[in-house]
């Protein structure tokens, strides 16, 4: 068990590096453009409302007595904590929508979502039957997510 959990987060490592550099690159090469000089922040804003709305599916999940929902939480996981745990990265992640967020700083911006998108990968992996599945396919599809925003902001700029 232990040598599958090293897997998985030194795959989670991976996958976290190639986004940050990939956020990094799309910074760079707006920096560089006055044009798009507006285009980071709004980026930033859009892709922390996906992870919002990502977060508060799996928040629903936690919640539903369901018994075909995907994100169930293990046996002896405090439900409140996690629940909690989750409205708190929602909150922080609120932050980026507003104007002082919004006027933050390409590299705060990127570290900061970094932060919480690095805690949303361990609540998933450590409190969420089959997490290490789960967070590869979250890592996977947020990933995803932000490619199409990031393309959809460079077709913008054409």
């Amino acid at each position: 068990m232990s040598a599958q959990l090293l897997g998985a987060i030194v795959i989670a490592a991976i996958v976290i590096v190639v986004m940050i550099k990939q956020i990094n690159r799309i910074t760079d090469k707006l920096d560089t453009d006055e044009d798009n000089a507006v285009q980071p922040p709004r980026l930033y804003a859009n892709f922390a409302s996906l992870v919002q709305d990502k977060i508060r599916s799996i928040r629903i999940d936690i919640e539903s007595k369901k018994d075909d929902v995907k994100f169930v939480l293990l046996e002896e996981v405090n439900i409140s904590e996690a629940l909690e745990k989750l409205s708190d990265m929602i909150r922080r992640l609120v932050f980026f929508e507003t104007m002082i967020g919004m006027k933050n700083g390409a590299k705060n911006t990127e570290t900061q979502l970094f932060e919480i998108l690095n805690e949303l990968d361990v609540f998933i992996t450590e409190r969420i039957q089959n997490g290490e599945t789960l967070a590869d396919e979250t890592r996977e599809e947020l990933a995803s997510s932000y490619e199409q925003l990031k393309n959809s902001y460079m077709i913008e700029s054409m």
